[in-house]
């Protein structure tokens, strides 16, 4: 079980430094848990790429499936918003990456992220994309 942040989903789909990283650990371990929101940040993350001139509209709108059909609809979770905003205000971390923490503490586990500033942020409850490459069996 992987608790992933979105951004290694947008690893997975387009062309990223972090590609090649998070595809072998996808490969590793497939059964990646997400906050509820995810997909709405996705959909941002692929429209910034649009904006930057990265991807066209039907190339968005396609790693946007691919992106979806990558993780189980199950495997997608609401978050409490009380714990959502305990957590933020605890870690002193946005509520966006709030929800990717209390999710992953609710299962036991440390949030796999890109997020240079959020693991540096909350380091007992983040794993970088080659630490947690490193310890998935």
């Amino acid at each position: 079980m992987i608790c992933a942040d979105t951004n290694l989903v947008v690893a997975l789909i387009v062309s990223h430094p972090s590609r090649p990283a998070a595809a072998a650990l996808y490969e590793k371990d497939s059964d990646w848990h997400l906050a509820d929101w995810w997909q709405i940040e996705l959909a941002n993350a692929l429209r910034n790429y649009h904006r930057a001139g990265q991807l066209e509209t039907n190339e968005a709108l396609v790693a946007m499936d691919l992106g979806r059909s990558l993780i189980a609809p199950a495997n997608t979770h609401p978050v409490d918003p009380i714990e959502t905003l305990r957590v933020a205000c605890e870690l002193n971390i946005s509520a966006y990456d709030a929800r990717f923490i209390a999710l992953a503490r609710s299962f036991g586990q440390q949030l796999v992220t890109e997020d240079k500033r959020l693991r540096k942020a909350c380091p007992a409850d983040t794993l970088s994309l080659d630490e947690a490459l490193a310890t998935c069996p």
